[in-house]
């Protein structure tokens, strides 16, 4: 069944049953019309009541689709909600009450807000197999995401005499992605201007330009046949290895620890600036997009699927723009952490050598041999000082 259902009034219904049935007996002994028409007309009205409680949800639906809402702290948007009732018996007095996240705020209609749920309450009325679409204006005030928890419809008896009382019980999947508002970072466009954008060169890279050759040298067994310079072979007499220059794409490596590592339990434990960290983060790489620079996220977060740490590859554009806003909006103190330790050691293995990476969350004196070796292949380290108002990007070890 798509609807919980819970009728109130039965005994009121009882009550004018059982009146008529007296009517209609004393009608039966004194022959009055008036207690006749009186005893069958409370009769048939609770019997129609009745009917119309039990069936006045039959064929009521909600539109249960997917496609999510994406705004940002501090746009106002619409949620559209779709009732369709496919019966005759229409709906004449009935309120709606739809429960969210309290990230929101509700306009133009009466709402109750508290630290769990923010519920809207909404009156209206559908005619016999009409479709009616709400269009609730609503406005996002904090990051997260939400979908609608609970949506209860509560219809008067036609007659006015009860009430049905529904709870819709399928998952509703329309979900509402409040992406965290953009704290300015001054200082990344200090660091994207040290470099040219793309490709750079850099003595300590594992990768080559092979249409940039710079030299040649002596032939070593170790080398390919295909980096034999035939023609500086044959003027030495001697077999002779090309050189090429060695060049990595300029990109950033965003590191964010968000475990608390002063908090006892820990494992449930974000850190409490978190908001800041997102809003400087989101900042950073909608710049970068700008500047078409290439990043890769890393973050020690337990997901879903069962990932311990949070690897979003390298890439650039809007697509991966739009998947670091959900991720920030989809991070929330009721997900486990893994250690700093881990989370390192996982990039380690994983990241693309970007001359560029910056810190985010507390690190301490965790991972230092990480970082040491991490200035060792000339990659440049900082650390970012989040902030509300006036955040700060300096070099590791200056924080």
């Amino acid at each position: 069944m798509t609807w919980h259902k819970e009728i109130n009034g039965k005994n009121s219904l009882d009550v004018l049953i059982i009146f008529g049935a007296i009517f209609l007996i004393i009608n039966f002994y004194q022959s009055s019309y008036l207690l006749m028409f009186l005893g069958a007309f409370l009769i048939i009205l609770s019997l129609m009541s009745r009917y119309y409680l039990n069936h006045i949800a039959d064929h009521l639906t909600i539109e249960n689709d997917r496609l999510p809402i994406h705004v940002t702290v501090g746009d106002q948007f619409t949620l559209p909600v779709k009732i369709k009732q496919n019966n005759w018996l229409p709906i004449i007095n009935a309120t709606v009450r739809i429960k969210l996240n309290p990230i929101l705020e509700g306009k133009k209609f009466k709402t109750i807000s508290n630290d769990s749920n923010l519920e809207l309450i909404i009156p209206i009325q559908l005619k016999g197999n009409e479709t009616v679409q709400l269009s609730l204006p609503l406005f996002a005030t904090k990051r997260g995401v939400t979908r609608i928890k609970e949506l209860e419809l509560t219809i008067s008896n036609f007659f006015g005499l009860g009430y049905v009382h529904l709870t819709y019980k399928p998952l509703l999947q329309k979900e509402i992605i409040v992406y965290p508002s953009l704290i300015p970072v001054p200082q990344i466009d200090q660091i994207m201007s040290t470099n040219s954008y793309g490709n750079f060169v850099t003595p300590s890279s594992i990768f080559e330009d092979f249409l940039a050759p710079i030299g040649t040298r002596d032939y070593v067994y170790s080398d390919s046949f295909h980096r034999i310079h035939w023609k500086a072979s044959a003027k030495t007499q001697v077999l002779q290895t090309k050189i090429y220059e060695r060049t990595a794409d300029y990109s950033f490596t965003f590191i964010i620890n968000l475990r608390n590592p002063n908090h006892e339990n820990f494992r449930l434990s974000i850190v409490e600036n978190i908001e800041s960290i997102a809003s400087n983060i989101a900042y950073m790489v909608q710049y970068a997009t700008l500047k078409n620079i290439q990043y890769e996220i890393f973050l020690n977060l337990n997901m879903e699927s069962g990932v311990p740490v949070y690897h979003l590859p390298i890439g650039g554009g809007k697509s991966q723009l739009s998947k670091t806003f959900e991720i920030l909006a989809r991070i929330n103190g009721a997900r486990t952490t893994q250690p700093i330790d881990r989370l390192l050691h996982y990039v380690e293995k994983q990241q693309r050598k970007s001359p560029v990476v910056i810190l985010c969350g507390p690190f301490g004196k965790h991972g230092d041999r990480y970082f040491a070796q991490m200035r060792k292949r000339g990659q440049n380290i900082y650390y970012l000082q989040d902030d509300l108002e006036s955040p700060k990007l300096v070099p590791f070890g200056q924080n």
